[in-house]
């Protein structure tokens, strides 16, 4: 058994769906599922669809966009009376409804009910595709196998009740199909869905494979594997042919967007092989992850936006000591925050953390009674793994660091980005 990850650039238009396809033909004899992401920037587009839903602005003009972007790629895979049309109108008349009847929802529901959408569209449109040109395919709902808490937006998977619903079920489907599901979704014990986090797509596959014990994982992505830094900021990055579980996971952590950060996890513990390979390219071997022999890979830079500082000062002439920082450490746990860097003084406890959905304004309003609370957005956090006096020698001047730390092995550096710099000297000079 294999899984297969399609993440939206792979199916952005019809000739990505046709070469989706192509490549799976190359695999149609194996036992396959086919975890596939929303088309394109599909997800962002149901995201600005929910803004403006809350906003009480005109969404039903946004939504006719995202149904016409789906029926004009149809198009150009089916014949006009294809019953995938009447499938598309259907899903989309289930969303206006929905939201016509949402109002009394609280947000976080609503946003991963919309976002979910996006999958449930893709997955229809490659599976008929799929069934008609390379074999016959099944879809399957996500949903009905991995189930989680009721944390909508970031769930965490129940997975002794998702193993046991995948185990038993989805083997029986792949034995003479190709089974196609969605990336990215769950539902909780009331059935409602839920969402795992952005790019979580690549967690649903590791999730497939681990409860099917999966020969292995396959993303295919628009890269040629997984690289030395992203290749739209830095052209020289190369590709690192094999790479270990921890370096991997390591990488993931502080930000490298190939992989989803809690891909690697369960995978490890399976011992199932993860491949990174380039669906413009599927017969290149790409990256293989796994427990391996690789040598120590070279420096990777991993550059992540939106970033926020956070400094928590004492108020009563103390110290940051242990039960302090379980106050603070009790509120990230509460809205499941993660630290990208930390750092601590006497009187003082920092950390910078993604600006994610309303997070932050969140934790201020818990920690606000207990602590000064000092906050800098619209930041920058450079990490270099595995750097040398080489990769050193690549960086540029940045104007104000706010935060610097060097280990053994890893360095970071979180600094205002220089537009950003510019605005507020000019502001200050003003």
């Amino acid at each position: 058994m294999k899984v297969f990850k399609f993440g939206g650039a792979s199916v952005k238009d019809a000739d990505s769906v046709k070469n989706v396809a192509e490549v799976i033909k190359m695999f149609s004899n194996d036992e396959l599922v086919v975890v596939v992401s929303a088309m394109g920037k599909t997800t962002n587009h149901l995201e600005e669809l929910v803004q403006l839903y809350y906003d009480r602005q005109n969404w039903k003009d946004k939504l006719n966009w995202i149904k016409n972007f789906h029926i004009d790629i149809s198009k150009n895979l089916f014949n006009k009376d294809h019953d995938i049309f009447e499938r598309i109108e259907s899903i989309f008349e289930g969303i206006e409804e929905y939201l016509e009847n949402a109002k009394s929802k609280n947000y976080a529901e609503v946003y991963s009910e919309m976002v979910s959408q996006g999958e449930l569209l893709s997955t229809r449109i490659v599976r008929s595709y799929i069934n008609e040109h390379v074999k016959k395919a099944v879809w399957l709902d996500a949903r009905k196998y991995i189930k989680t808490d009721f944390n909508y937006t970031d769930a965490r998977v129940d997975w002794e009740i998702t193993k046991r619903n995948i185990g038993s079920k989805i083997p029986a489907f792949a034995k003479d199909s190709i089974v196609v599901s969605q990336g990215f979704i769950g539902s909780n014990g009331e059935g409602k869905t839920t969402t795992l986090g952005r790019e979580g797509s690549d967690f649903s596959a590791a999730i497939f494979a681990t409860g099917l014990q999966a020969e292995s994982v396959t993303v295919w992505k628009d890269v040629p594997g997984v690289m030395t830094a992203d290749p739209r900021k830095m052209p020289e990055a190369t590709v690192i042919p094999e790479l270990k579980y921890t370096d991997a996971a390591e990488m993931t952590y502080y930000g490298a967007s190939i992989i989803h950060p809690r891909t690697i996890k369960p995978l490890a513990q399976n011992k199932i092989k993860l491949y990174v390979r380039p669906f413009t390219a599927p017969e290149n071997i790409g990256t293989v992850i796994g427990k391996g022999n690789a040598e120590k890979h070279p420096a990777s830079f991993i550059l992540k936006t939106k970033q926020v500082f956070i400094d928590f000062k004492v108020t009563d002439f103390t110290f940051i000591d242990e039960k302090k920082l379980s106050i603070i450490f009790n509120a990230l746990d509460q809205l499941n925050i993660k630290i990208n860097l930390m750092q601590n003084s006497a009187v003082s406890f920092s950390i910078c953390i993604d600006k994610k959905f309303d997070k932050v304004e969140n934790l201020v309003e818990i920690l606000k009674n207990d602590f000064e609370i000092e906050l800098r957005d619209n930041l920058e956090l450079l990490t270099i793994i595995g750097y040398d006096d080489a990769a050193m020698k690549t960086l540029y001047h940045r104007d104000e660091i706010i935060l610097e730390q060097k280990t053994k092995k890893v360095y970071h550096m979180l600094y205002v980005p220089e537009k950003i710099h510019k605005e507020l000297s000019a502001q200050k000079a003003k």
